[in-house]
């Protein structure tokens, strides 16, 4: 219930409702108010003391029509009055004697000696400009206005009146519009004088308007606004000519690149663009300098271009596959052997990994995890040169981010995105995931530590829970009898013996995976079977293309000597950084230039078409055809120039 400037909006029904006629094809919500209705409405807007007033139609008849039920009314005191009736008097001589005898004129300036006024297009600018003068000395009470009165004039009352929420925009009737109507009732609340702003909103019929049509005009999102600029060819022949603007400098300053441009400017664009260069250059520098030191690696550059088209295809394969639910037809089931790269965000490369969780089960919503469905969990093969931090050897194992330690070799329990993954080998083992990692104990641990942080009495239970729950809350529920020593640690040396050995022999499958992948390569798990009972028609033929396409790739990732490298994270992570920082750097480059605009394209097509027809030569000078077709102003310029020449 509240407009623009705080103002309250109310739906009030008259006291005397008029209703439809019979027949009638308006809604009760939709009836027009008779005279006596407006009459009680104005001595309400009175007796409260909600004036000056504006009520607007959308009607410049309507408002004529409305005015004209208050003739029996006078709003002005006698002081008023004659203040009203001296100012018109001086208005009306301005004008000549046969204009100051027109009927509008008359009737205007007896209506506004009685605190009455209309404002619409149909008035004379004189008396358009009178009874504004006249309402922002407060000595018009209540005004009957367009919504054009609401538009670029700075004339705020106490109290909007809306005579009906709907109109006609030139091709049919709507309902206002969120922006239209936060616009005029935006004018109810003057700066300084009123602490709330009244709007209302006549309703004569015996049923309010829905709550639909309420909600969506109160509480909906205004119109944007689009840009109409377009680039014309006689525009374009204009702008060449002049040596003060160019063509680019005018789409710049288009309302279409208004959005775009601020924001380059306000996030400091240019300066990021400098540092990044500065740093990028120091980078380079720094590669060429250690070229030395990368005996065995010279060709680390090539081979990480390389890794990243196998990643691409492996990505948009997989995300294929995916989208039909489940594993990907068993690509990433459990037990399966991945090939992993992630070098700087956990150090990998080409590192070997088993699928715990597929991204069907990973993804699920809970705390901490928002549904990524590009995901899977994996056990994954740490590099040897590994040193895990102090904060991972601190988790459980089962846990997220927890580093392991078995047959003298790193493992970590990673969650890893699709395009991470860099190929899907036919290698499968049967493995306890459970060993591994437990969805309910990283949920567990996920909430309890979000818990903490924002209720310190969130694991608290109350008296009535203890009661009903005597298993979990039993105080002796941990003790053992006496003479039954060991029982229970028994089996729990059973148990922890089990994960014991589950952990060694994934570990096993892990570095067998490495030292298969550093002689001859691993075997790639074919993905056209896995997606044959999924797509049908042209997507087969498509998704087996593509997957020839990642063979290859991969082939040639295999040949490159820096693949079969013992320190190929610590090389591959440097060339990583220095491209990911070369390609942010191109891609500022991108949106501070020219191509980076929305019209760019437009205006080069057109320019190449000018071009082409003579109007312009190689140098953008505009020749004797350009110049014919820029004194066109009245029809298509090139049309009329073509004929001319022709």
């Amino acid at each position: 219930k509240t407009c623009g400037k705080g103002g309250s909006t109310s739906v009030k029904p008259s006291s005397v409702a008029a209703k439809p006629a019979s027949g009638s094809r308006l809604s009760s919500w939709q009836a027009q108010g008779s005279k006596q209705d407006w009459i009680s409405l104005t001595r309400f807007l009175e007796r409260e003391g909600l004036m000056p007033t504006v009520c607007f139609s959308f009607s410049k008849k309507k408002c004529e029509e409305l005015a004209n039920m208050l003739r029996s009314l006078d709003l002005n005191t006698a002081a008023e009055r004659n203040l009203v009736t001296s100012f018109a008097i001086q208005t009306v001589n301005r004008l000549s004697p046969v204009d100051s005898k027109l009927p509008q004129v008359l009737t205007t300036v007896e209506m506004v000696k009685r605190g009455i006024g209309v404002h619409h297009g149909g008035l004379l600018p004189i008396l358009k400009e009178m009874v504004e003068i006249l309402f922002s000395r407060n000595l018009i009470k209540i005004l009957f206005a367009t919504e054009t009165f609401a538009m670029g004039v700075n004339m705020p009352a106490r109290c909007v009146v809306f005579n009906a929420i709907r109109k006609h925009d030139g091709t049919q009737f709507r309902e206002l519009q969120p922006g239209e109507y936060t616009q005029m009732a935006g004018r109810a609340g003057r700066r300084g004088l009123d602490k709330v702003g009244t709007v209302i909103i006549c309703c004569f019929g015996d049923q309010p308007p829905p709550q639909v049509v309420l909600k969506n005009m109160l509480t909906g999102s205004s119109t944007k606004l689009q840009s109409q600029f377009r680039l014309t060819y006689t525009m374009i022949l204009n702008l060449l000519r002049v040596e003060d603007m160019s063509v680019e400098g005018m789409i710049k300053r288009s309302f279409s690149e208004f959005a775009t441009q601020r924001a380059l400017t306000s996030n400091e664009y240019p300066k990021l663009l400098a540092r990044g260069t500065k740093t990028l250059l120091k980078l380079d520098e720094d590669f060429a300098q250690e070229s030395d030191g990368r005996i065995g690696a010279e060709d680390i550059e090539d081979y990480y271009f390389s890794c990243r088209n196998v990643l691409s295809s492996s990505k948009e394969l997989l995300s294929f596959i995916l989208s039909g639910g489940g594993t990907g037809g068993g690509a990433l089931t459990v037990g399966r052997v991945l090939l992993v790269t992630s070098a700087r965000k956990h150090g990998l490369v080409r590192a070997p990994s088993i699928v715990l969780r597929p991204p069907a089960l990973s993804s699920k919503p809970s705390v901490g995890n928002k549904g990524n469905t590009d995901s899977t969990v994996c056990i994954v093969l740490m590099p040897e040169s590994y040193t895990p931090s102090k904060h991972h050897t601190e988790l459980k194992l089962g846990t997220l981010n927890y580093v392991g330690e078995a047959s003298n070799r790193y493992f970590a329990i990673y969650e890893i995105q699709l395009d991470e993954i860099l190929l899907v080998s036919s290698v499968k083992h049967k493995i306890d995931c459970k060993v591994f990692f437990n969805e309910v104990s990283k949920t567990a641990s996920n909430s309890d530590a979000l818990t903490a942080l924002g209720n310190p009495f969130a694991g608290a239970k109350s008296m009535k829970g203890r009661s009903l729950d005597i298993g979990n809350d039993n105080p002796f529920a941990g003790m053992m009898a006496r003479g039954k020593k060991g029982s229970v640690s028994s089996e729990t040396k059973k148990s922890s013996s089990q994960d014991v050995q589950s952990v060694n022999d994934v570990m096993s499958y892990l570095v067998d995976a490495e030292s298969i992948e550093s002689k001859s390569g691993i075997d790639i798990l074919d993905l056209r079977e896995c997606a044959k009972n999924m797509h049908q028609g042209n997507s087969v033929m498509e998704f087996g293309n593509a997957f020839t396409r990642m063979e290859r790739d991969v082939g040639i990732m295999r040949q490159f000597r820096s693949h079969y490298h013992p320190n190929l994270e610590r090389h591959y992570l440097i060339v990583e950084r220095k491209e990911s920082l070369r390609s942010r750097v191109k891609m500022l480059r991108h949106l501070l230039s020219n191509e980076s605009l929305a019209l760019f394209p437009d205006f080069l097509q057109r320019k190449a078409c000018l071009q082409t027809m003579g109007y312009v030569d190689e140098n953008d000078t505009v020749c004797l055809k350009g110049r014919v077709a820029c004194e066109v102003n009245t029809c298509e310029g090139l049309i009329v120039t073509e004929m001319v020449f022709a």
